[in-house]
């Protein structure tokens, strides 16, 4: 393969990755939002839709990662880096479409922090509640144990 076919096979790869993490960026607006109004069912299918456009990417990188080796193997370069020197086309294009994904990742990342953030505070409300719920039941079990054969020692039961 040529290496302008590299090049253009590897600017496919980010446009698609780019669409991608769009949605991914999307699904985590759309979990912040369940977060909000403790919808932990949509939450659950937001992360399972996450998780499917995660796992594209991923099989979107391996593609990248073989046709760069192809690449650089082809030009007897040791990192794409060096490709603006050979001033071939579609060069220009990969650099835009690397600093598209990684603006998109940034952003993704952001947002997930906040809902990680928000979501590890849900979790730590509700343990306190558990506590004081179960706290709660010691001291009720306590005050409201059935007494069992006792007499009330106040009255007289003598005819």
């Amino acid at each position: 393969m040529e290496p302008r076919e590299h090049l253009t096979k590897l600017n496919e790869i980010m446009a698609k990755k780019q669409v991608l993490l769009r949605e991914i960026l999307d699904c985590t607006l759309q979990q912040k939002e369940a977060l909000s109004r403790d919808d932990f069912n949509e939450l659950e299918i937001l992360i399972a839709k996450k998780q499917a456009r995660m796992d594209a990417v991923d099989r979107l990188d391996r593609q990248f990662l073989d046709h760069a080796e192809g690449l650089k193997k082809e030009l007897g370069i040791k990192s794409l880096e060096e490709l603006p020197a050979r001033r071939i086309s579609g060069t220009v294009q990969l650099k835009e479409n690397t600093a598209g994904v990684l603006d998109l990742l940034r952003e993704i990342k952001a947002v997930d922090d906040e809902n990680t953030a928000c979501l590890e505070k849900k979790v730590a409300d509700m343990k306190e509640k558990a506590r004081q719920s179960n706290s709660f039941k010691k001291v009720s079990a306590a005050y409201f144990q059935p007494r069992h054969g006792l007499t009330n020692p106040y009255f007289d039961e003598k005819k």
